[in-house]
């Protein structure tokens, strides 16, 4: 495992609380959600999150990557619902049809062999 440096800082409690609860409504934690903020910093070579900035980064390209990522986030869980549900029907459908088409072949096998 390669060294890592315990970066601590002061945070109000009930802030400190209240992000963690948010990182847990989001599936994640508190470690992890400011692990990817540091690494999002680095990777676009500016902090993004101050008010000077957060301003700058909130242009209308900016804000429609923003909403089409969020939008993806949200209904990509539910798209996958949706299509496990559809799939899940469809094979229900197609067992019962085929449980129907073998039931008349035995029928008219039936049929054919009191003739």
């Amino acid at each position: 495992m390669a060294d890592k440096t315990l970066a601590t800082f002061r945070i109000e409690p009930e802030k400190w609380e209240s992000f963690k609860a948010l990182a847990t409504s989001n599936d994640s934690t508190a470690s992890a959600v400011l692990l990817q903020f540091i690494d999002n910093c680095l990777d676009a070579k500016k902090i993004l999150s101050t008010s000077s900035t957060l301003n700058a980064n909130y242009s209308l390209d900016n804000i429609e990557v923003l909403i089409d990522k969020r939008i993806e986030e949200i209904l990509t869980p539910s798209l996958d619902k949706t299509e496990a549900l559809i799939d899940k029907r469809i094979e229900e459908s197609l067992a019962a049809s085929l449980t129907e088409v073998r039931s008349q072949l035995e029928e008219l096998r039936g049929k054919l062999k009191a003739r």
